[in-house]
């Protein structure tokens, strides 16, 4: 096993060469994904010019590098787009809007409130 279960998280391992890479890998990744503020949702095109860190969740029906990645998450950083896919029960802010999105039964739910 190389990457961990749920967000494929690079893992090291003994007599790994180059084990920065993978451990920077993984701090990309865990910063993107712990309490995640997205810039917007439902974006099918990426963004001309992105600043590293920005993130967005990628719209159903994506093109350029965003191509076959709908519904994940797309992070902008200094080496490139890197993509996370939602698991279920993630939570996430839109910045744009100003509300939460929640991943639940295969989908991104936008500002819907449940409670019993």
């Amino acid at each position: 096993m190389n990457a961990t279960a749920r967000f494929a998280l690079p893992l090291l391992y003994a007599g790994q060469a180059q084990k920065e890479l993978f451990h920077n890998e993984a701090l990309i990744l865990a910063d993107a994904l712990i309490q995640p503020c997205v810039e917007a949702a439902g974006v099918s095109v990426p963004p001309a010019d992105p600043a590293p860190g920005q993130c967005w969740i990628v719209g159903s029906s994506p093109s350029g590098a965003w191509s076959g990645r709908a519904g994940a998450l797309a992070l902008w950083t200094s080496g490139g787009w890197r993509f996370a896919a939602p698991r279920e029960g993630m939570a996430a802010w839109i910045a744009d809007e100003r509300m939460t999105v929640r991943y639940s039964g295969g989908g991104w739910q936008i500002g819907r409130l449940t409670g019993t």
